[in-house]
C-alpha cells in the first residue's frame, strides 16, 4: 500500500473503501438538501392572493415581492448549506480529491433537487387549480416557488467554490507518485551517498 493510500485512509470520512466515501458524502448532502428545504419554507412568508372572476391576482405590493423573496430565500439557504458541507467534506477527506470533486457536483445536484422538493411540498398548494373552481371571491396564499432555473446552480457553484479554495489554500503535500524512488531522483547527491561504493 502506497504512502497516498495510506494518508487518504487515515482521514476520517476517507477511511475504507472509496464507495464507502461516495456514499457518506452523497447521503450528507442528500439530508442536508432536505433540511435546507425545511429552513427555507420556514423563513419565508407566503403572498396573499385574491380569486376575482376567475382571475388570480396579488393582494398588495407586498406579497408581489414575496414571490421573488422565494426565490432569494433559496439562494441564500442553498448557498450557506452547500458551503458548510463542501466544507466539512474538503476538511475531512484528504487524499482522495478528484473521486471528491466528482461526488460533490452529484451530491450538490442532488441536494438543489431536495431543498426545492421538500420546500415546495410543504408549502401551500398552487392555487392556480383553483381558478376555474372559483365562481365569486376567495383569499388564498401564494406557492414557494423558484424562478428560473439558475438558482438551482447556487448548490454546485457553492461548493466547487470552496472545494477551489479549500484545495488551493491547504494542499495536500504529498501526490500520487510519491515515494523512495521519487524522492531519490529529485536529490542525486542523497542518492549518490546512499549507493555503495563501487
Amino acid at each position: 500500500m502506497s504512502e497516498h493510500d495510506d494518508r487518504a485512509r487515515s482521514s476520517l470520512l476517507g477511511r475504507g473503501s472509496p464507495v464507502r466515501t461516495v456514499v457518506l458524502v452523497l447521503v450528507a448532502y442528500a439530508v442536508l438538501g432536505a433540511a435546507a428545504g425545511f429552513v427555507w419554507e420556514r423563513l419565508w412568508t407566503p403572498p396573499g392572493q385574491v380569486i376575482v372572476q376567475h382571475h388570480l391576482l396579488y393582494d398588495s405590493y407586498a406579497s408581489l415581492r414575496q414571490v421573488f423573496a422565494g426565490t432569494g430565500l433559496y439562494v441564500l439557504v442553498g448557498a450557506v448549506a452547500s458551503a458548510l458541507l463542501a466544507l466539512g467534506v474538503t476538511v475531512l477527506v484528504r487524499g482522495r480529491e478528484l473521486l471528491v470533486l466528482v461526488t460533490v457536483v452529484v451530491g450538490s445536484a442532488i441536494g438543489a433537487a431536495l431543498m426545492w422538493r421538500v420546500g415546495t411540498l410543504l408549502g401551500p398548494d398552487d392555487p392556480a387549480g383553483l381558478v376555474a373552481r372559483t365562481a365569486g371571491r376567495a383569499t388564498v396564499q401564494g406557492n414557494l416557488t423558484v424562478a428560473g432555473k439558475s438558482p438551482f446552480l447556487v448548490w454546485p457553484m457553492t461548493s466547487l467554490f470552496v472545494l477551489a479554495l479549500i484545495y488551493f489554500a491547504w494542499p495536500t503535500s504529498f501526490g500520487p507518485h510519491d515515494g523512495p524512488d521519487t524522492r531519490l531522483a529529485d536529490h542525486p547527491e542523497a542518492e549518490a551517498r546512499q549507493s555503495p561504493p563501487g
